[in-house]
């Protein structure tokens, strides 16, 4: 084992000698030797000199002598000369330095100075060279330079004394931390070999062998081959696979080359079959084994070349993917590589492969804390086995301090904190630190370990970025039991936010696993057998982490609203929650059951006619908290959860399940009708009682029961509450009952979604021969219930599958069968194809189905389902595209091995793929992909509110049977709206020759009342008088009939007729007026009825004009009119007055044809709203490298000015800077820009790019956020999604497409995002005030015994007036009247900048100001440049921010007015200077005017005399002089006379 050390110092002369002998006594503690341990040594100054390089002494003698003799040098400090000068001088080969032989390296820097020149950029270059760096600074050396030079973590590599003399008490403490990172270094640089196995096809030709055998030799002579090296096994194969050598067989290159040349291929005899796939298996069970020679147990990597010469006889592709599932690597090679090609292939320069996740690329923001168990079970070469499968993981990701950081914890018997969150601001470094993690061994607390991460890393201090929404991770990795308990602390860290994996290895508890990690935990727990395993792992937990980074930041936050839009068509329903308040259930737990309950609710219309929902709960008895009928809203509902207590008792769930039959009787009888009723049944244990008869009876009331278990729950008796394991559910513990509210409110909602929606639905199934035969079922199984939940019929869904392998197979076409019985047979009648998976090829052939000529109704929505479990061989991408620009929406579902990436190459929108381990996870998918198919999509759900009036023809021509039509047309049209008294009315109007109101819009409350009232109507006869019913209907508009047009709820009237209008030159005028009034005309004809009238009605509105021939078509017309309805009925944007400001992306990477369309969409986005001075103000900036004014919102007042502009704009090209356009928009919202952000005028910017930003985005959108700008932001194409979730701060301000084409399909969601979008808060979250106070007294005696006070009574009166004006800060941002509490830190600095006393950012603590004010001073302080520069240190070391504001450079329009320390009201003057700054950093507030000063109160009573003072010395004698300079004479006795400056820094951070 050989080392390296250097060691630098600039000191003064009367510290030398302390340095030789911590030097002396340092190496005295080190094994040197030529072939051990090796010492240089340098000194530096202005320049770096060569005191002995690493090959001048092989021993300790002559090394100690050279120590003794070290000659002293003297000058300046230019450390980053020297540390070049290391890298160039010492670490070669011709100065000793053994690099190349893998040999650890490390130097140790000591100073106690400030460097004069750059070390950032000279030791990055040292550090790239796999040197470790030390650094000890001693007395006033800069910490800040130190840190740029020392490895991280700094609590590891960076050491910081008093004076000289504490060297020699750091030499035990160095020594060890040194000698463990050697150790750990040359663990790391461990040259790494291989086992490698040929695998050789007996069919090839003599020709092609003889090739193939003069390759092996040339590899084996290249390779370094041996047993402690490389080893190498030989097989062939044909029909069955034979080894001719295996890994162990030859222990030298000699031995193995000489079996190489002696290797004869077996002749395949005619029509003998070339079995690779069983040539796969048996190298898979039996060539990698340790009784083969493997050392897989030893971290070896494993490699099987093969080497075929044509297809093979069976299959291949199970067998192929058993290998590579045993962490075996898979080479194919052709004849016509060479030894280096082959050499490269297996063992690249780089090092170890690393198999890149592509969708890591989009999982480019999270904070990442990997939490390792280091206990003495693992032992030192597992350890290092952990090292390697986190350098793989971490080497996926995309680290940095703006994308993702990664932190690291170890822990045995207590927990360390290797790695912060913001420790590294590289991957480079962080990889370099995780291969000499140190392994210290011990016990295995990892509930201590849980409670730490939650403690001290994943907090604000140390970097975690979870108050900027930024995901946190924690992923633990384990190989046995706990010693502590881990559930409660598991579960407080997931309670905190964060999302856990729980990683076992060998002899970990299975329990636990799941009770650390998250909901659901077969997505989150990972298990090997064997910590060699652990690379099988790595590419599974890579591909679910970074997929559910993605998942969550954007896809399910999308998919929750898109859940609870989609339960709108959940109109009645009776829900009722049981919750278990048994003994067990401790407070947390019951306030988790309680959050559950009141985050139900708000997916909901809650209301006495809606959804009603009521809760009992239970323990040795159940008890009603309130019925259905109690509360009608859900505010009320909340306070009434809430207010729930937590008794106790036993758990006798059977009784309560008895209790709740009663309770629903009644419920049906409160409501008058029956509805669909739902039990959501929550307990924590076992029943004392029996469940399965109460739960049977429930049921068969018709009840649906959802059954959630949690900790000690028994899943056998859920089952049985339930009825079905597809509504049972179990938690590991109560914060994970969360997302399991969204799995049962989709079940709840998936019954309801696809009612009146006809679409095409394609399923496109994998079935090539890697799946097996059950995973084939549960794919069956999945379709089966998809059609369940759909509403098949010839005017409905229509279903199709085509499966597909290396060909595809139609298995039934989308007009085939109408009903679900049939779809069902022919699905269990499917058959596997087996085969490879050519998915592009399935697309293409798939997208004829969706055609008119074959089945296909390419004017409603169509769907394609694709299924697959393993990466395409063929494109997927062109074809995926082609599809969707026909108008289909593709939906991809990953399953074991399938690319992420090409899962959203195939759908094109993150929210549209599914990833999964397994197939059983089909199972948890239906129920959410059923809800998603039907609804996705729509713009607009249902119509929520809008007062509705039918005109009704009812004149002769019309029949019974006819009139019946439009009484079903009616109702259906009811159906789609949500009724109630604040929601939507309903009034009808009959007409023939006379009209008639046959209810209006206040009369009916409800939609069973109002489907009673269209049932009962009677047709009157007569002849057709629309325009007479026209005129008659508007007065039915009126407030006084329940019209709510002053509340700005649209008004609509739909006209029903079947015939030419007998008044119908009476038409125009009646339907101007209705326009005129507000009101919208929707115009169905039927038969007779003429199109030039329905249009006439529509206001020339073509878009709401619906005719058709016969009455029968009518009572289905409801769904093409629906959507219009709907759109029609959509309220007012919400903001009637608005900023507007679009950023535009003109980069180099949009054509020109794409430029146009951009602008055409941002002139469709500006016609949305109402353009004009008062109302919407817009603004335009573009930017590419750089950002580009076109327009303020000050300059353009109307719609056609502000197009006219955009559609005249130019295309400038360039990069993408989204960074730098946001920090340039920020002055469209000022109030000389046209902002009216001031008057509290909605603030909103619009920001579309077509790519990754090439600069940081973070700050930028944070200040824009906090200054009370709403940011939306569309993404086209390979945009970066959490990158624009970084700017937006929300993700349903994320909008993303694939196209340019496809924004149109966007625009609508736009527009009402926009307008039911609520500003941020005006005050950001965190904003805290540092101030560090100082003080200049430069003439003093420096007399025994003086304080800091001494002979100041100015400052010893006035200085806690001060501070304790300065330690309150009332109403920052003009909110609440929770003051802000500055934190106040106090140093007291020499001449030479080294402080004297120094305390801590703290609030204000008089006990602290005291003793400032009682320091006893030796010397006078001075106001220089090294005062200020060791404020700057103390804010970069205590604060962690560069940023220094001094007050009298830094108060705005206060920085005339001299502060000094005897002026009246000094405090109240000094918080104002203060309170100013705080609000341009805090508030983003200019300019703030405090008002003036109050009268002064009158003057006190005269104090008592003191005693005689001391005399004073003699003054200074006068110069001569005119009157100038008596002035300055007068000025400096002032100075003199006040002895003192007192001062101090301030900075506000913004979090």
């Amino acid at each position: 084992i050989f080392y390296y050390f250097f060691f630098l110092f600039i000191i003064g002369i009367d510290n030398f000698q302390e340095v030789r002998q911590f030097l002396r006594k340092f190496i005295e503690g080190l094994d040197i030797g030529a072939d051990k341990v090796r010492v240089g040594l340098a000194q530096y100054s202005n320049e770096p000199h060569q005191e002995f390089l690493l090959k001048d002494h092989m021993d300790k003698q002559s090394l100690l002598a050279q120590v003794d003799n070290l000659p002293y040098r003297m000058g300046g400090t230019e450390t980053g000369k020297a540390i070049s000068f290391l890298e160039t001088q010492y670490f070669t080969a011709q100065a000793g330095s053994r690099i190349n032989q893998r040999v650890p390296q490390i130097a140790i820097v000591i100073t106690d100075g400030e460097s004069e020149d750059d070390v950032i950029a000279p030791t990055q270059q040292l550090r790239k060279q796999g040197v470790i760096i030390f650094g000890i600074g001693v007395g006033t050396a800069d910490m800040v330079t130190l840190q740029n030079i020392t490895n991280r973590p700094h609590e590891r590599f960076l050491f910081s004394i008093d004076n000289y003399q504490a060297l020699q008490r750091l030499i035990d403490s160095l020594l060890q931390t040194v000698c463990v990172s050697m150790e750990d270094q040359r663990q790391g640089k461990t040259k790494k070999f291989a086992d490698i196995f040929f695998l050789v096809d007996n069919s090839l030709s003599q020709q092609d062998f003889q090739q193939t055998r003069t390759l092996l030799a040339r590899l084996v002579n290249q390779l370094d081959v041996g047993v402690s090296a490389h080893r190498i096994g030989l097989a062939q194969f044909g029909q069955e696979p034979k080894a001719e050598f295996l890994l162990n067989a030859y222990k030298t290159k000699e031995e193995i080359s000489a079996a190489v040349r002696r290797f004869q291929l077996r002749q395949l005899q005619p029509n003998e079959p070339r079995n690779l796939g069983r040539a796969l298996e048996y190298a898979s069970t039996q060539l990698f084994t340790s009784d083969a020679g493997g050392r897989e147990d030893q971290g070896f990597r494993q490699f099987l070349v093969v080497v075929s010469g044509g297809d093979s006889t069976d299959a291949v592709f199970k067998e192929s993917r058993l290998v590579k599932s045993e962490g075996v690597i898979v080479v194919g090679i052709g004849l016509g590589s060479s030894a280096f090609e082959i050499e490269q292939e297996l063992i690249p320069t780089g090092g170890e492969r690393v198999f890149f996740i592509i969708s890591c690329e989009l999982a480019t923001l999270a904070d990442i804390v990997f939490i390792v168990d280091e206990s003495g079970s693992i032992t030192t070469p597992n350890f290092q086995l952990i090292r390697s499968f986190l350098c793989k993981i971490v080497d996926g990701l995309e680290i940095s301090q703006q994308r993702v950081r990664v932190g690291i914890v170890t822990y045995n018997d207590r927990p360390t904190a290797q790695v912060y969150l913001n420790t590294f601001k590289d991957k480079s470094e962080t990889l370099q630190f995780i291969k000499i993690l140190p392994y210290r061994g011990g016990g295995t607390n990892t509930g201590a370990a849980l409670k730490f991460a939650r403690e001290r890393v994943f907090i604000k201090e140390r970097g975690s970025r979870k108050r900027q929404g930024v995901q946190q991770v924690a992923v633990v990795i384990t190989d046995g039991k706990s010693q502590d308990a881990v559930s409660q602390e598991a579960a407080d860290l997931r309670r905190a936010g964060v999302t856990v994996y729980a990683v076992g290895i060998k002899d970990a508890n299975k329990t636990e696993l799941e009770q650390m990690a998250s909901y659901p935990s077969k997505k989150h727990v990972f298990t090997v057998g064997r910590f060699a395993k652990l690379k099988t792992l790595q590419q599974s937990l890579q591909k679910i982490l970074c997929y559910n980074i993605i998942r969550q930041a954007i896809t399910i936050n999308t998919r929750r609203t898109g859940i609870k839009e989609g339960c709108i068509q959940t109109d009645e329903a009776d829900i009722f929650f049981l919750i278990d308040h048994s003994t067990s259930i401790q407070p947390k737990d019951f306030s988790d059951m309680k959050k559950f309950i009141t985050e139900f609710l708000d997916t909901f219309h809650i209301g006495k006619q809606h959804i009603r929902v009521g809760v009992a709960k239970y323990a040795s008895s159940p008890n009603l908290e309130f019925n259905l009928t109690t509360y009608s809203d859900a505010k009320s509902l909340k306070k009434a959860v809430e207010n729930i207590s937590h008794e106790g008792g036993v758990t006798n769930t059977g009784a309560a399940l008895s209790f709740m039959g009663p309770i629903f009787e009644r419920a049906m009888r409160s409501r008058g009708h029956k509805v669909p009723e739902y039990l959501v049944v929550i307990t924590d244990g076992k029943s004392s009682d029996k469940v399965k008869v109460p739960a049977e009876k429930l049921r068969a009331q018709g009840v649906i029961i959802y059954a959630i278990g949690v900790k000690d729950a028994n899943e056998a008796e859920l089952v049985q509450i339930a009825g079905t394991p597809e509504k049972k559910f179990f938690v590991n513990d109560f914060d994970g009952l969360k997302p399991i509210k969204d799995d049962i409110v989709t079940d709840i909602c998936s019954q309801d979604a696809c009612k009146d929606i006809p679409s095409d639905l394609l399923f496109l199934i994998d079935s090539s021969g890697s799946i097996n035969p059950g995973d084939y079922q549960k794919m069956k199984d999945f379709m089966n219930s998809v059609v369940t939940k759909s509403n098949v019929g010839q005017n409905d869904v229509h279903i199709g599958i085509m499966q597909f392998s290396t060909e595809q197979m139609l298995q039934f076409p989308l007009n085939h069968y109408y009903d679900k019985d049939n779809m069902w047979k022919a699905i269990d009648a499917m058959r596997q194809m087996g085969g490879g998976t050519h998915t592009g090829a399935a697309i293409t052939a798939v997208s004829q189905y969706f055609s008119a000529t074959q089945g296909g109704r390419e004017d409603l929505r169509q769907r394609l389902i694709v299924i697959t479990d393993g990466e395409a061989t063929d494109e997927v991408k062109r074809p995926a595209e082609a599809l969707r620009a026909k108008g289909v929406v593709i939906y991809a579902i990953g399953v074991v091995n399938a690319n992420t990436t090409q899962l959203l190459e195939i759908s094109g929108s993150q929210d549209r793929v599914y990833s999964e381990r397994d197939f059983d996870a089909l199972k948890d998918l239906e129920s959410e992909v059923a809800m998603e198919i039907c609804d996705s999509g729509r713009d607009c759900k249902k119509t929520e509110v809008a007062d509705i009036i039918f005109l009704v023809d009812g004149s002769t021509s019309i029949t019974h049977d006819k009139f019946r039509s439009m009484l079903k047309f009616m109702e259906s049209m009811v159906n789609q709206t949500i009724v109630g008294e604040k929601l939507t009315r309903f009034g009808i109007i009959l007409f023939s020759n006379d009209p008639k109101s046959m209810f209006t819009l206040e009369k009916c409350s409800s939609k069973r009342e109002i489907l009673k009232a269209i049932a009962a109507l009677k047709s009157p006869d007569g002849d057709t008088y629309t325009g007479k019913a026209l005129e008659y209907s508007l007065q039915f508009f009126g407030a006084q009939h329940g019209g709510r047009a002053a509340q700005k709820v649209p008004q609509i009237l739909m006209v029903i007729t079947d015939g030419d209008a007998t008044d119908r030159y009476n038409l125009r005028e009646p339907s101007k007026a209705l326009r005129d009034n507000g009101v919208s005309v929707i115009s169905i004809g039927v038969e007779g009825a003429k199109r030039d009238q329905l249009e006439i009605m529509a206001g020339g509105d073509t878009s709401r004009v619906f005719y058709v021939d016969n009455f029968k078509v009518l009572e289905t017309l409801y769904q093409n009119i629906t959507h219009v309805l709907c759109n029609t009925a959509k309220p007012a944007c919400e903001k009637q007055k608005a900023d507007l400001v679009m950023l535009l992306d003109q980069s180099g990477s949009i054509t020109s044809g794409n430029y146009t369309i951009m602008k055409t969409f941002a002139t469709e986005l500006v016609t949305s709203f109402k353009v004009s001075e008062e109302f919407v103000r817009v603004g335009v900036a573009q930017f590419s490298s750089s950002p580009q004014k076109e327009f303020y919102l000050n300059e353009y007042y109307t719609e056609e000015e502000v197009n006219k502009h955009i559609l005249n704009m130019r295309q400038l090209r360039g990069g993408t800077n989204i960074g730098q356009a946001l920090k340039f928009i920020r002055d469209y919202f000022q109030a000389s820009r046209g902002s009216r952000i001031a008057e509290g005028i909605s603030q909103n910017l619009i920001l579309i790019t077509d790519g990754a930003s090439q600069d940081d985005v973070e700050d930028a959108a944070n200040d824009l956020r906090a200054f009370g700008i709403e940011v939306f932001a569309i993404g086209i194409g390979d945009v970066q999604d959490l990158e624009l979730l970084q700017i937006t701060g929300n993700p349903e301000k994320l909008f993303t497409v694939q196209n340019f084409d496809s924004l149109v399909n966007i625009k609508q969601k736009v527009d009402d995002t926009i307008c039911k979008s609520k500003p941020p808060p005006s005050v950001p979250s965190d904003c805290s005030v540092d101030i560090a106070m100082g003080f200049d007294i430069s003439q003093r005696s420096g007399a025994p015994g003086q304080l800091l006070v001494s002979g100041q009574l100015k400052l010893e009166r006035f200085l806690p007036e001060i501070v304790d004006y300065v330690s309150s800060m009332q109403g920052l941002c003009c909110t609440g009247t929770t003051p802000i509490k500055p934190n106040i830190a106090f140093r007291v600095v020499s001449r030479d900048g080294q402080f004297l006393y120094d305390f801590n950012f703290e609030e204000y603590n008089e006990n602290v100001l005291k003793k400032v004010m009682n320091l006893q001073m030796s010397e006078a302080t001075y106001f220089n440049t090294a005062l200020l520069q060791s404020f700057r240190n103390k804010f970069r070391v205590e604060t962690n921010s560069p940023q220094l504001q001094m007050v009298e450079f830094g108060r705005g329009f206060g920085y005339k007015l001299p502060l000094s320390i005897g002026m009246q009201s000094v405090g109240s003057t000094i918080l104002k200077q203060i309170d100013s700054v705080a609000h341009r950093e805090c508030c983003n507030v200019m300019c703030k005017c405090s008002g003036h000063e109050g009268i002064r109160g009158s003057w006190g009573p005269p104090g008592p005399k003191g005693s005689p003072g001391a005399k004073g010395h003699l003054g200074f004698p006068g110069d001569d002089g005119d009157s100038v300079s008596d002035l300055l004479f007068i000025s400096r006795k002032l100075k003199r006379a006040d002895l003192i400056f007192f001062f101090f820094f301030f900075q506000f951070r913004l979090h």
